[in-house]
């Protein structure tokens, strides 16, 4: 008992000047559920690469995710450095398709906050990363949190690595044989709930809220939050939502997706599970249907729709994560009740268009594509849409991006905002960012040079990586000052800082170097779109 008594005492002391010795290091300590993590900074500090589960390996392949828990007994011992990056999940690169990086060992999450005092109780926005559900991570440079956006706005922030691709999307009536509801796919949405659920639990020690958390995802991250608005698993764990540039549709079944999979299976030349799980990562990757049906790579999402072309989904109606589509668990009142941000950007497809020439085009090269994409649609009258979008405005560039992005994501996210306004007791705010970049930048490092306002601007204008590109100007620096008003006022209060911009349907954001706003956006247009059945062409993943 004695010998006992002494190694506890000696433990404990030992613990105890490690923690002091890292302070005077200027390295923060806080302790999690899981055990001690020691960061890095002063004025900000940064735990980079916490472990939120099991590595997803062997066996851990497409299952839901394993969290680090002391009752598991698969926590780290002692302190955990967290002055490092995770790895990115196993994927691609989103330019160079030759490239192939990352690891099945990549659910790790990150922090930046301004305190670690455990009272503090600072509101808390969680980023999570875009990339079509296939790309890029929760620290990918000047697209994600950072030491200069805490210390604009004294939030606390969490991103997190989740699943991609088809180690986080894949349905096969093969994987969900082996699981005990019957289900799979979906498995990139439950790493972001065990993440949310890590907050939960932790958060406090970091100087957070848990109850005033705000979730926020552009991109595919905006489809994220999307399915998130309709999963009971995630109920209880956000407060507010955010989605920028989401896809607006969500309604592929298991079954379906199952079968749409099958030229994946058929690739891998596996016929049983043990197979698949003993697939070396490369070879999983490889056998992905990028450029065949069901289209994982969505190769012509930014361009006008061609007739009869769908890309599959990678969420699926699993029965589980999401037990309905969204839309129709929200008209049964099944749904996350929280105030929802939604918003799009005008010309979305801008950073990087299929029609690469476009920057050259002629407005008679401008009529000519129209007339060859939309001709082929009975219910598409061309000369309605060239009243509706006609030469001689702006640039053919900005007439063809402007179109192709009202049809394919910004009317159709108009028409979610209406679901979600009828269904929800919450205010649902709307907003179009119409600010661009003011001088021309190929995004994420696509050869294309945006002009306009592009896919991804507004949240670069929030996280002030506008720099990451050009030295910004003051219209960009005044886009930067109005975006994180408008958002740090909704984090805090549930609406924007702007009395003009009411809930929607009553108004729509212009968001810009000033917030301007219209109470319908591109109406004549949307409601154009809406007659032709063409939603049905909106932005998928």
């Amino acid at each position: 008992m004695m010998i006992n008594s002494v190694l506890n005492f000696l433990i404990l002391n030992s613990y105890l000047c490690i923690v002091t010795v890292s302070f005077l290091l200027n390295n923060p300590v806080v302790d999690t559920d899981c055990g001690a993590v020691e960061g890095i900074g002063t004025s900000v500090y940064e735990f980079k690469g916490i472990p939120y589960a099991e590595p997803p390996l062997g066996n851990l392949r497409w299952k839901p995710p394993v969290p680090k828990s002391k009752d598991a007994k698969n926590c780290w011992t002692g302190i955990l450095k967290a002055n490092t990056f995770g790895n990115s999940c196993f994927q691609r690169g989103i330019v160079n398709k030759s490239i192939i990086f990352g690891s099945e060992d990549c659910l790790f999450l990150n922090v930046w906050t301004p305190t670690t005092d455990r009272n503090a109780k600072l509101h808390v926005m969680v980023w999570i990363h875009g990339g079509f559900l296939n790309y890029l991570n929760g620290n990918w440079p000047a697209y994600s949190p950072s030491e200069g956006l805490v210390k604009a706005t004294n939030i606390v922030y969490v991103s997190m690595n989740y699943r991609l691709n088809a180690f986080g999307f894949m349905a096969l009536d093969l994987l969900s044989q082996r699981s005990l509801n019957r289900t799979s796919g979906n498995y990139g949405f439950m790493d972001q709930i065990l993440a949310l659920q890590w907050v939960q639990r932790n958060i406090h020690n970091f100087g957070g809220n848990k109850d005033s958390v705000t979730v926020f995802g552009q991109s595919s991250g905006g489809t994220s939050i999307y399915a998130l608005l309709a999963s009971p698993m995630a109920k209880g764990l956000f407060s507010k939502a955010w989605m920028l540039s989401g896809s607006p549709v969500m309604n592929k079944t298991l079954a379906d997706a199952s079968k749409d999979n099958l030229v994946f299976l058929k690739n891998t030349g596996c016929s049983d599970i043990n197979c698949l799980l003993q697939l070396p990562a490369d070879d999983v990757l490889n056998a992905i249907p990028w450029d065949v049906f069901p289209y994982w790579e969505m190769a012509d999402q930014n361009d006008l729709p061609t007739r009869n072309l769908f890309d599959g989904a990678l969420p699926v109606i699993d029965g589980s994560v999401l037990p309905m589509a969204p839309i129709e668990a929200w008209k049964r009142g099944q749904m996350v009740d929280v105030p929802v941000i939604i918003s799009t950007t005008a010309q979305e497809i801008d950073d990087s268009p299929t029609p690469s020439d476009i920057a050259q085009w002629t407005w008679q090269n401008y009529t000519q594509r129209v007339t060859d994409k939309l001709s082929k649609f009975p219910e598409v009258n061309i000369s309605r849409v060239f009243e509706l979008y006609p030469s001689g405005l702006e640039s053919p560039q900005y007439q063809y991006t402007s179109m192709a992005s009202d049809l394919r994501v910004t009317c159709p996210n108009i028409e979610l905002a209406r679901h979600m306004q009828t269904s929800f007791d919450s205010s649902i705010y709307h907003y179009v960012s119409t600010a661009r970049p003011q001088v021309p930048s190929k995004i994420f490092g696509f050869p294309h040079d945006a002009r306009y306002a592009a896919h991804a601007w507004d949240v670069f204008a929030f996280f002030g990586t506008v720099e990451h590109y050009y030295k910004p100007t003051q219209t960009d620096n005044d886009f930067i000052l109005t975006i994180r008003r408008e958002i740090v006022n909704f984090v805090q209060t549930g609406r924007p800082f702007s009395d003009s911009w009411q809930p929607f349907p009553n108004s729509t954001a212009l968001m810009d170097s000033n917030l301007g706003v219209t109470d319908f956006y591109h109406k004549e247009q949307c409601l154009y779109w809406s007659t032709t059945g063409l939603y049905s062409y909106a932005w998928i993943n």
